[in-house]
């Protein structure tokens, strides 16, 4: 039984993490082992392995070419799931630059914006799913 558990948690480390870049405006999705409840448990047949999004600004104040340097407050957890297609993943991620990328540019707080974009769902995007 643990090695299909093993291989389960493998298999999801394989699937890619996603980025979006606007300008200096940078948008991930990622899976760092989050599930419903914390870490995720594969022994727990109701959990579900959930996606990580991070939203990054390009700094390059020094004219070296500094870094892409995470927005404060911007990394949440959400509710779509690691499994969920590829097509849907690249939406909600398009989604998440839409709604945040003008706050980040103007140098505003996106915490709030973020907590609200944590509970992300493929659902929301299914018209646009099935309109292609």
């Amino acid at each position: 039984m643990r090695k299909n558990i093993n291989e389960k948690i493998m298999k999801l480390n394989e699937i890619p993490d996603l980025e979006l870049i606007k300008g200096n405006v940078k948008v991930s999705w990622c899976w760092i082992g989050e599930g419903k409840s914390g870490d995720y448990d594969p022994d727990d047949p109701t959990d579900i392995p959930l996606m990580r999004f991070d939203v990054y600004k390009y700094e390059d104040s020094d004219g070296m070419g500094s870094d892409w340097e995470e927005i404060i407050d911007s990394s949440y957890c959400t509710l779509f799931p690691v499994t969920e297609q590829e097509r849907t993943k690249i939406l909600a991620l398009e989604y998440i630059m839409d709604r945040t990328y003008e706050f980040v540019i103007r140098g505003q707080s996106i915490k709030r914006l973020c907590e609200e974009l944590s509970f992300i769902f493929p659902k929301w995007f299914q018209e646009q799913i099935e309109e292609k």
